[in-house]
């Protein structure tokens, strides 16, 4: 198992690297989120007055919790970091272009523009939707709320029939 990264720990590397390079990101909130499934790592920024301020550092749960190595997860927050101090010296939002790609060079990562370590998601729970005259697969869906909205107000479109609920995993 690989170290737990507690929200601390990546306030830390962002502190220090922020010292390193001479622009803190001290003030900047970091968040840990559990909704981040397939985003390991953003950096969020807002436009107030033509001029640009940093919102918030915002990094998956599930890449702190100790799937990946701590290089990946280094690796991850200085990308961030970088998007923050490109973003923020230059006022303009460079995405993933050349300066940002340079800026990542001289931070010693990879300027890489996507996250290539996926470990699988796990299966979740669901609801599958299936016409109660002919058993055909309608559809699925996650949320209660949605699947009881749909039996109440909809009909199959195969049959134009009832529509029934079945649990299922995926």
């Amino acid at each position: 198992m690989n170290k737990i990264w507690s929200l601390e720990d990546v306030k830390k590397l962002l502190s220090e690297t922020g010292k390193k390079e001479g622009f803190p990101c001290d003030k900047v909130p970091v968040v840990i989120s559990t909704k981040m499934e397939k985003t390991m790592g953003s950096f969020y920024f807002r436009m107030r007055g033509g001029k640009m301020e940093p919102h918030s550092f915002r990094f998956s749960a599930k890449l702190l919790d100790g799937t990946y190595s701590r290089e990946i997860v280094e690796q991850v927050i200085l990308h961030e970091y970088v998007h923050f101090y490109v973003n923020m010296r230059d006022q303009v939002n460079h995405h993933h272009d050349e300066v940002f790609k340079e800026a990542c060079r001289s931070l010693g990562i990879s300027d890489h523009t996507y996250f290539k370590e996926f470990v699988a998601l796990s299966p979740k729970k669901g609801y599958l939707l299936l016409c109660a005259s002919c058993g055909k697969t309608i559809g699925r869906r996650r949320r209660a709320d949605a699947v009881k909205s749909i039996v109440r107000t909809k009909v199959s479109s195969c049959c134009h029939g009832k529509i029934k609920i079945k649990e299922a995993v995926f």
